[in-house]
């Protein structure tokens, strides 16, 4: 049926939206790039029919109505290829930048194509040197929180190892495993980075 594979495509990059990245579906855009070239042929080949027949045939309106809906679909699909291409475009610079991807690095890998490899490698090295020129500012990545601002001053976190006591503006506080303490988020950011305290929201 006209337009299938591109319609797959369209679902599955909405489905898989939520995810970190979805695995490159080469079969499925492969698919949709040989129905883009087999409809131009198509099209292409009524024009030159139509082209060849000095009398005008009774079937000339239907061809013209055969080259126009080959001429929607092939635009269609295409756009269907670019929005698929563009979701994980960004979703790779996202993975760029670092947020939240580092526990799960080789599976990532593992969901881009060739192409996709190459563009992480120089768009991570364009980032990575960015970042270089702002070594006092965080601006993401790597654990960091990035350029948004804390919702709250103050936050709730779970002990979940020993930290031993430290000394805050507020006075000392003291981390034994399974408390849960009300402290300043400038405090206890570099411990939960650590993965002495969870925060809980």
């Amino acid at each position: 049926m006209l337009g299938e594979t591109s319609y797959k495509l369209a679902k599955e990059a909405k489905r898989t939206s939520d995810m970190l990245i979805s695995p490159y579906n080469d079969e499925l855009v492969q698919n949709v790039c040989r129905e883009i070239r087999m409809l131009h042929a198509r099209a292409e080949a009524n024009v030159r029919e139509i082209r060849n027949n000095d009398a005008s045939p009774p079937n000339v309106p239907s061809k013209f109505t055969q080259i126009m809906l080959q001429h929607m679909a092939i635009k269609r699909n295409k756009r269907i290829l670019f929005a698929y291409h563009h979701h994980r475009l960004e979703k790779l610079k996202e993975l760029s930048w670092g947020v939240g991807a580092q526990s799960q690095e080789r599976q990532i890998k593992e969901a881009f194509s060739d192409v996709e490899n190459e563009f992480v490698e120089s768009y991570g090295d364009l980032v990575n040197e960015y970042k270089s020129s702002f070594l006092d500012i965080d601006l993401g990545g790597n654990g960091g929180v990035g350029l948004d601002p804390p919702l709250d001053l103050f936050i709730e976190v779970r002990v979940l190892r020993d930290a031993g006591k430290i000394n805050t503006e507020y006075g000392e506080l003291n981390l034994t495993k399974g408390n849960q303490e009300f402290v300043r988020r400038t405090d206890v950011e570099s411990l939960i980075k650590a993965g002495y305290l969870k925060h809980i929201a």
